[in-house]
């Protein structure tokens, strides 16, 4: 549970990284679109909610496509959260970077 965020509203994020999730597994292209969508929707509100938050900011940056702007969305998420010695969330966007590199 990211600090700062309330709980619900960060559950709603789990309900919907469930349902791309699904979605995926399901092979539905169309479907899986849509719930990217609807996340990334959902996300947009939240960081308009909450402000730049690094957990919202990096949750962005998985449900991009390209890679250059996930990238982007990692190291201002990173920035903030080592602004904030959030060492939880450094070690997590240090990981998507990674990830992303490998």
């Amino acid at each position: 549970m990211p600090t700062g965020i309330d709980k619900s509203d960060w559950d709603l994020v789990h309900q919907m990284a469930y349902d791309v999730a699904n979605a995926a597994m399901m092979k539905d292209d169309v479907l899986m679109a849509s719930k990217n969508a609807s996340m990334l929707n959902l996300l947009s509100t939240l960081r308009a909610k909450y402000g730049e938050h690094p957990s919202i900011l990096a949750t962005i940056g998985d449900y991009l496509d390209d890679p250059a702007e996930r990238k982007t969305m990692y190291l201002m998420a990173l920035s903030i959260a080592k602004d904030r010695a959030d060492q939880q969330e450094v070690a997590e966007i240090s990981d998507s970077l990674k990830e992303l590199d490998e």
